[in-house]
């Protein structure tokens, strides 16, 4: 079934004319879409309840530096299946099934999520005090009316608490006006902020520091150190086709203007065969986001068809982010 669903999410987002990606066995996400600035990185699930929170850590690692929305296509929860046009979360990560999605991209968006004790709605809150001043109507009238509290209407107008559909529905039809709002699929602001923090953290390593942040493999160790070194924002990942991705925030201040700031690397120490499938990979996913891709051997990193590489020796002579992009350049004019 999870075969069947990745096929039908690829014929979808290609309808709606979105480049997508193949889809990747053994990785935290199984497809990567894009259409424009807007980006998608999906992992199908039969269960929802499987997503790990290690799977989620490295998928909103990714999906925070690529700029793209993390999202879940599942079948069911634990116990029940899952309801049509209705918003999930697991570890931060909106959950919803095909045919939501199907609907999302057709321009309608769901408006009920589930949370502990039911289904909810997103109100606007300003409206709905607005309406009922302009209409004169007192907070404990109308909370009467929909069988809540006053502390609870207050709630509302404020957007601290978002009623259950019946009470929602009682609103709307007390005052006559609309209140319920879609749910973006894209992860929340403050979620944004917090999960910066506390697991989106760029890969950081002081000189002289010699614990490498638990990397396990002293080469990827090295490597990291070195692009780290250069300017960029790095992100280790462990579950996903590349070893990490790079990226170059003030690269609109030199000559790369239409040139994307992010680069995915493959890190190994011998080209294998292998080596080459995954760095091909690589290549298509780069290809998708605009962005550059590139294989670092440890050894005589001579050119793969396709591929761009560079040596640890050749790395380790640059000075820049700048002067490994003006090498990436180069790269590219002679593969084409």
């Amino acid at each position: 079934m999870r075969e069947i669903i990745i096929s039908e999410c690829i014929n979808l987002l290609n309808k709606y004319d979105y480049v997508v990606s193949q889809s990747f066995s053994r990785s935290c996400f199984d497809l990567l879409a894009r259409k424009n600035n807007i980006k998608y990185i999906i992992k199908v699930l039969k269960n929802i309840d499987s997503l790990s929170k290690g799977q989620s850590i490295e998928l909103i690692k990714i999906s925070h530096i690529l700029n793209a929305i993390p999202l879940i296509i599942g079948v069911r929860t634990r116990n029940v299946p899952m309801e049509d046009d209705v918003v999930y979360e697991r570890h931060n990560i909106k959950a919803i099934t095909f045919k939501t999605f199907k609907l999302y991209l057709e321009g309608s968006p769901p408006v009920v999520y589930a949370s502990r004790g039911g289904f909810f709605v997103n109100i606007d809150g300003d409206t709905l005090r607005e309406t009922r001043e302009k209409l004169n109507i007192s907070v404990g009238e109308l909370a009467e009316f929909s069988n809540v509290s006053r502390k609870t209407i207050y709630k509302y107008e404020q957007n601290k608490a978002n009623p259950s559909i019946e009470v929602a529905l009682k609103i709307e039809q007390y005052l006559d006006v609309p209140l319920v709002k879609g749910i973006p699929l894209e992860l929340k602001i403050n979620e944004n902020e917090t999960l910066d923090n506390e697991t989106c953290n760029k890969y950081a390593i002081r000189n002289n520091d010699n614990n490498y942040n638990n990397y396990d493999e002293e080469f990827k160790q090295h490597v990291m150190n070195l692009l780290y070194e250069l300017g960029f924002n790095m992100i280790e990942t462990k579950k996903a086709p590349f070893d990490a991705v790079a990226e170059k925030n003030d690269i609109y201040e030199h000559e790369y203007i239409n040139t994307s700031s992010l680069l995915l690397t493959n890190i190994e120490e011998t080209e294998t065969e292998e080596t080459r499938k995954k760095a091909l990979i690589v290549n298509q996913l780069s290809s998708i986001l605009n962005s550059y891709s590139l294989l670092i051997l440890e050894k005589g990193a001579k050119d793969i068809k396709g591929i761009k590489t560079i040596s640890l020796k050749e790395l380790e002579k640059m000075d820049d982010a700048f002067e490994l992009f003006d090498y990436l350049v180069s790269k590219n004019k002679k593969l084409k």
